[in-house]
């Protein structure tokens, strides 16, 4: 997707998901939330995905199914690795989704992720370290005041992306579809029992 046909538009749309997690509980609460940049909130998602599972990226398509909407231009997703270890597959959500997307990350890029696999996934660290080495190195972008995140992209542009991450910060590191998700996941969890 280029620089023109979506950067131009005024109020370009994106859902942002992110999750929150115990390591007591089976599921994680993943929440999307549909944004405009000029910062209105047009749409809420719920899902979930298994604390330490493999189906981060079929939950992720699942709650974006969910909403029943074709206006949505691209994702902006809290990380790659959610859930404990559930890693998702940018290029099967883009291409089942059709839309671009943009995966996340606010502090430095992870350490030794491909040995802390095979230590706490015997069984099936192979899938993981297949699923994690998809990903790729993640690009870092500059934010005003010196601030430093980290993107993974699929169907769009590094350009667009960097660009469409400074449209939508209003302060911090977290674009503001993303910063929402994460304060409404954060209260959910906050309500929910462990068994």
């Amino acid at each position: 997707m280029s620089l023109d046909s979506l950067v131009s538009k005024p109020g370009v749309r994106a859902l942002g998901i992110a999750e929150s997690f115990r390591l007591d509980l089976k599921h994680s609460i993943l929440v999307g939330v549909v944004m405009r940049s000029d910062g209105v909130i047009d749409g809420v998602a719920l899902g979930r995905t298994t604390v330490g599972g493999l189906d981060a990226t079929d939950a992720i398509i699942n709650l974006y199914r969910s909403l029943n909407r074709n206006d949505i231009q691209l994702l902006m997703i809290d990380g790659c690795i959610i859930s404990w270890y559930n890693i998702i597959d940018l290029e099967r959500l883009s291409s089942e989704l059709g839309l671009p997307i943009m995966c996340l990350t606010f502090e430095e890029p992870e350490g030794d992720v491909v040995n802390a696999l095979r230590k706490l996934f015997p069984g099936d660290s192979e899938v993981r370290i297949r699923l994690y080495e998809k990903l790729g190195k993640p690009k870092e972008v500059l934010l005003p005041g010196g601030l430093r995140i980290y993107v993974r992209i699929t169907g769009i542009d590094y350009r667009t992306a960097r660009t469409i991450i400074r449209k939508f910060v209003r302060e911090g590191k977290r674009p503001e579809p993303i910063r929402v998700a994460r304060l409404i996941a954060n209260a959910l969890l906050n309500y929910v029992k462990a068994p």
